[in-house]
């Protein structure tokens, strides 16, 4: 225990850890950006059981063709994953519901789609993806 000025790594007695915080109030606490795992996806599909495992952005080149995604696999409890397309091109549809492995429960209880740039903040639950929030970019936006 203890703080290491040198490295910014800070752990209080009662487990708390610190990066670039000497204080921590939670049990991780950072001071500054995070940054997770990146992961490119561009099959036109539909594709089930697309690889998440320590995702924690899904970034989908539509450049070329529509991209369609019916369900996930290697989410843990917990994690979130954020789908985004980042062109204008084509189109990207999540299919609720659709999939063999991890499903995918999107806030309308039907398949979604963004056509211009967006995508969707998902979670997991272990066993399924649920949609914290509404696709931005969306066909019915």
């Amino acid at each position: 225990t203890g703080t290491n000025a040198t490295t910014g790594l800070n752990i209080d007695s009662s487990g708390n850890v610190g990066i670039g915080d000497a204080s921590p109030a939670c049990k991780l606490e950072v001071a500054g950006a995070i940054a997770g795992k990146l992961t490119s996806f561009s099959t036109a599909g539909p594709t089930d059981s697309v690889d998440v495992s320590g995702t924690t952005m899904l970034s989908c080149n539509t450049t070329n063709n529509s991209v369609t995604i019916s369900g996930f696999a290697g989410g843990v409890s917990g994690q979130v994953l954020y789908v985004t397309k980042l062109t204008q091109n084509n189109d990207l549809v999540l299919q609720h519901n659709s999939s063999s492995g991890q499903d995918i429960l999107l806030c309308t209880g039907a398949h979604e789609t963004v056509t211009t740039y967006g995508g969707w903040v998902l979670v997991c639950n272990g066993t399924n993806w649920v949609a914290v929030s509404s696709p931005t970019g969306a066909v019915d936006a």
